[in-house]
């Protein structure tokens, strides 16, 4: 029996993404389009929300490997330390490598364009630079302009990762808020970058107005881009400049968005500040997961030093920042 899933064609590349990173993407039968929506194989039943389960034959592909990992020539003591994931914006792949491998990183981003043949650019993630949070990369193969159209969940996003940071692997994230977003909404993103909290906010939900404001001129300015090539003028008011400089010239709101991982809760007071009784902080944070527990402490702490009564509703780990570390995000009701 061959199984597969109907999904809408803009956010096709979403569930073919999560299927492959959960090895049940058929690779051995062709993806196909039927109207609005695409079939995509699956090599068993699986309930995904927005698909339909369907059987349905579909042509079969000739077999090509698409794990760079069995393309690339190393030495087998190396072959350990290759990464399992990497990110992917757009047309664009950047990847972290272990010090062991930097000799060999241009032979890996060879393996990674054979086994991905859409990739326009491979790039070598060096760390994040600067209060931009830019990352600091390193062309490996391909073309040295880094700028890609980046779709998710029916937004497609221009966005250039040497000039402001985005990080593809929070597209559920964004997701699971503007579910949240009910009618009318008043919502601040602190430092919306190039814009996809708000985009994907407002393509699935019906909020009054999403103020977005980031410090980066560069990311404002694919933000406004973006807003325009989405038709979401009416909706989001991209702000250049500093959240704790802009946020109080704002309306009061019933959502902030703190999207700053590395410190976010030196931007709590402001929040606060801003955010009407009953209205939510998402809050995001980089930390040990042994921390987790005394973090949240902090927060109700100086939230109560600040006269603020605040509870933490719910606490997601969002992915595997180290071998001890995760990307956390606190919804906190005021």
């Amino acid at each position: 029996m061959e199984w597969c899933l109907k999904v809408p064609v803009a956010a096709g590349e979403d569930y073919r993404s999560s299927l492959r990173e959960q090895r049940l993407l058929d690779i051995s039968r062709a993806i196909k389009k039927e109207g609005e929506h695409l079939l995509i194989p699956v090599n068993s039943p699986v309930a995904m929300e927005g698909a339909e389960l369907l059987e349905r034959e579909l042509p079969s592909l000739e077999r090509r490997e698409t794990d760079y990992r069995r393309i690339v020539d190393l030495p087998e003591h190396l072959k350990e330390l290759l990464p399992s994931s990497y990110d992917i914006i757009g047309e664009v792949a950047i990847l972290k490598l272990d010090e062991g491998l930097i000799p060999f990183a241009g032979e890996i981003a060879d393996a990674l364009m054979a086994a991905s043949p859409r990739l326009r650019s491979v790039a070598l993630d060096r760390g994040i630079k600067g209060e931009t949070r830019v990352r600091d990369l390193v062309v490996l193969r391909g073309d040295h302009g880094l700028g890609s159209v980046h779709t998710e969940y029916g937004v497609s996003m221009e966005v250039d990762p040497s000039l402001a940071y985005f990080n593809p692997r929070l597209s559920r994230e964004r997701m699971r808020v503007a579910a949240m977003v009910r009618e009318g909404e008043v919502i601040a993103d602190l430092f919306a970058g190039v814009g996809p909290f708000p985009l994907v906010i407002c393509r699935h939900a019906r909020p009054q107005k999403v103020y977005a404001v980031d410090i980066n001129s560069e990311a404002v300015a694919m933000m406004e881009r973006n807003i325009s090539r989405n038709r979401m003028d009416d909706r989001i008011v991209a702000l250049h400049g500093d959240a704790r400089s802009v946020l109080p010239r704002l309306p009061p709101l019933d959502r902030a968005i703190m999207n700053l991982p590395q410190m976010a809760e030196e931007f709590l007071d402001i929040a606060l500040e801003r955010v009407r009784r009953g209205g939510k902080v998402h809050l995001y944070r980089i930390m040990e997961r042994d921390e987790l527990t005394g973090f949240q402490e902090g927060i109700l702490n100086k939230a109560g030093s600040l006269g603020y009564e605040v509870e933490v509703e719910s606490v997601h780990e969002l992915k595997s920042y180290s071998p001890s570390m995760s990307v956390y995000c606190l919804d906190i009701i005021c």
